[in-house]
């Protein structure tokens, strides 16, 4: 999965953003490299469409292990709840840059494996920017998680967005995706049948 969030507003940004998620979602069906996916995404799109620019945020998750890997293309960084109502931010050592961005690509990818109860949260930056403040707005969104950890994770954006933008300066479009892990599958058995 990819969570986009393309320059501008309306209807240009919106196709802008579904451009970059269906090239990069083309890019990994073909098996291209998980930290290649925003590069050769730039590098496709610059002829065809020369002005867009968009931050990206591609994310693989293995539903078996929990494993997760991120590909930060100039995007907010994800926050991770655990299982025991802990928050913090996955940031890379060094954030890549999105498409249209000079020199795009992932330089680094951060690796996490979510347990039982962890839960990932992805957003755009307008729900962190609602104040004119990111860095202010990332702190805010690791309380107002933390103190969420335990809704229903269908209700969890929705919440986190009304707390977030009880005070908005500067209005933005928001997208938040939350995603839990609620347990370990459980270890398939050898078919065995009696004779």
């Amino acid at each position: 999965m990819s969570l986009v969030d393309a320059v501008g507003h309306g209807v240009t940004s919106t196709r802008h953003a579904l451009t970059v998620t269906h090239a990069i979602r083309t890019l990994a069906l073909e098996g291209h490299p998980f930290g290649d996916l925003v590069a050769r995404a730039a590098e496709t799109l610059a002829a065809i469409e020369p002005d867009l620019m968009a931050t990206v945020l591609p994310a693989r998750i293995d539903p078996a292990s929990g494993k997760l890997t991120l590909a930060n293309g100039s995007h907010p960084p994800p926050v991770l709840v655990t299982a025991t109502g802990d928050t913090r931010v996955l940031r890379a050592p060094v954030v890549g840059r999105g498409i249209g961005f000079p020199a795009p690509g992932i330089p680094v990818l951060v690796h996490h494996e979510l347990v039982p109860g962890d839960t990932l949260v992805l957003y755009t930056d307008g729900l962190i920017e609602s104040r004119r403040n990111l860095e202010e707005g990332l702190a805010r969104l690791l309380v107002h998680a933390a103190a969420h950890a335990r809704h229903p994770i269908a209700a969890l954006p929705a919440a986190l967005v009304a707390r977030m933008h009880d005070v908005v300066v500067h209005a933005d479009d928001t997208v938040v995706l939350a995603i839990r892990r609620t347990s370990s599958p459980a270890p398939s058995r050898p078919d065995r049948r009696e004779r």
